[in-house]
């Protein structure tokens, strides 16, 4: 009968949603307003392609992913020659200014990760992989479809090794290298989404939703590919229990001035990072509502999110999840029905170029409490600060530094001390910088110190390399 009344429960909020207008969702990358934080209004998009920056959209309530350019650059090519063009290949003879005309545009980003273990986690090592993601719009209209209809695909491949592997951290070290999955070398389709504006002020999507594309504050270049590694600092991971990476989803977003400010998703909470949509909804289902705010201090931008998830599925506190790391914990644990947490994320811009309103650099915080039960995470905490960068005539690098904080809760720490893997809360600190060497190029210099969970594993200092070009 708990299986009939959930299964139920997922039709009738599907329901809500499609009275709303029976109508998909998509996704799409546009340019930054903000400096190296950067996200896509799924909203904006729907009605002017390309239109997006820093701001909020809550998991895939919006659309988003990485900035389809860096800094302001918006072209195909520039007019400086080979070294100064924003893709790596231009316009690849023509090619991708005739799909543009017919609504179709893509992005493919390289990202290749060196990081090493030069103290403390599971043991030493300097582990090489990389990344390849590849972005690819649709715009409906362009294409001979309906006005305000969205197609958008995010394909991720995965390769080699990665400092996830040996670090020992409940939150990866790396978080791009933990998808589609953390220890394979694999090519999957992890975002699939299908928009359709029905006004200037409400659209409906629908697909396969990468969360961490959708997410509220990102570098431009990917999130993980192109400002902080650490998860804690790239996502917040009060979500990792009822949100996954790869979600089936449907929603709505409420726009002002082209922009949500209020938003409402109905998730499945199967992984499908590496799956299909077959038996959907068939666990429960997850809710997810956000409120967007973008106020204005003297002429600086913020970005103050506000939301919360709710799923009525079974867990248990050691459940995996793609998100975390999970040590190896008892054979079994107590079944809870439900999980919910409430999170902010925030933004707000301190320093704005007077040259260049892209250019600027803040402070940003993520907060997030939950139930603590089957939710591992009791709280989360973090802080820092970044953007562009602060040196002279290096207006197009990127900065950052931040702390973080993991309380585990105390549920999961009781399960996990009758095994050889005691568990505390978990915390750090990460500082990067990434050098731009072309517009589409971009070297990434980072080190992260690491307290881990696990008691057993000694504090860690991994530094590492990264490396980004964009075709």
């Amino acid at each position: 009968m708990r299986g009939i009344r959930k299964r139920a429960f997922g039709l009738a909020a599907l329901g809500i949603v499609a009275v709303g207008g029976a109508a998909v969702d998509g996704v799409a990358w546009g340019q930054e307003l903000l400096p190296d934080f950067d996200r896509a209004a799924l909203a904006c998009d729907a009605i002017d392609a390309g239109d997006a920056g820093l701001a909020c959209d809550a998991m895939g309530t919006t659309d988003g992913a990485y900035d389809g350019a860096y800094d302001g650059d918006h072209g195909a090519s520039g007019g400086g020659g080979w070294l100064s063009q924003d893709k790596m290949l231009g316009d690849w003879l023509g090619l991708r200014g005739k799909l543009a005309e017919h609504g179709i545009t893509y992005d493919i980003y390289a990202t290749q990760f060196y990081q090493g273990m030069a103290a403390g986690g599971r043991e030493n090592g300097w582990p090489y992989g990389g990344k390849f993601d590849t972005l690819v719009n649709l715009d409906g209209e362009k294409f001979g479809l309906q006005r305000g209809f969205f197609v958008n695909m995010h394909v991720e491949s995965r390769l080699g090794k990665s400092i996830n592997e040996i670090d020992g951290a409940l939150l990866p070290s790396n978080i791009a290298m933990q998808f589609p999955e953390g220890d394979e070398n694999i090519t999957a389709i992890t975002g699939l989404k299908f928009t359709q504006a029905l006004s200037p002020n409400f659209a409906v999507f629908a697909g396969k939703i990468n969360t961490l594309d959708e997410y509220a504050l990102r570098y431009a270049g990917g999130p993980g590919l192109g400002g902080f590694m650490n998860s804690s600092l790239v996502f917040n991971p009060i979500l990792a229990r009822t949100v996954p990476y790869g979600a089936a989803g449907v929603g709505f977003a409420v726009l002002s001035d082209l922009e949500p400010v209020f938003a409402f998703s109905v998730l499945d909470p199967q992984e499908r990072a590496a799956d299909g949509l077959n038996d959907l909804y068939q666990r429960g289902t997850v809710l997810l509502a956000d409120v967007i705010l973008r106020p204005e201090f003297g002429g600086r931008r913020g970005i103050y999110n506000f939301g919360g998830s709710y799923s009525n599925a079974d867990y248990t506190s050691i459940d995996p999840s793609l998100w975390l790391n999970l040590p190896p914990g008892p054979i079994m644990a107590p079944t809870e029905v439900g999980s919910w947490c409430l999170y902010s994320n925030i933004y707000q811009a301190l320093f704005t170029s007077s040259r260049d309103a892209s250019k600027s650099w803040g402070l940003f915080g993520q907060y997030g409490i939950s139930d603590g039960n089957p939710n591992p995470i009791d709280f989360t905490a973090s802080i820092g600060v970044g953007g562009a960068s602060l040196v002279s005539g290096r207006e197009n690098d990127r900065f950052g530094a931040g702390f973080f904080y993991v309380g585990l809760s105390n549920n999961f720490k009781q399960l996990m001390s009758v095994t050889p893997y005691d568990q505390d809360d978990e915390y750090g600190f990460e500082t990067f910088y990434n050098y731009a060497l072309t517009p589409w190029a971009r070297l990434t210099g980072d080190v992260q110190f690491v307290d881990p969970s696990t008691r057993q594993y000694g504090s860690s200092i991994i530094p590492g390399l990264r490396l980004q070009a964009i075709f």
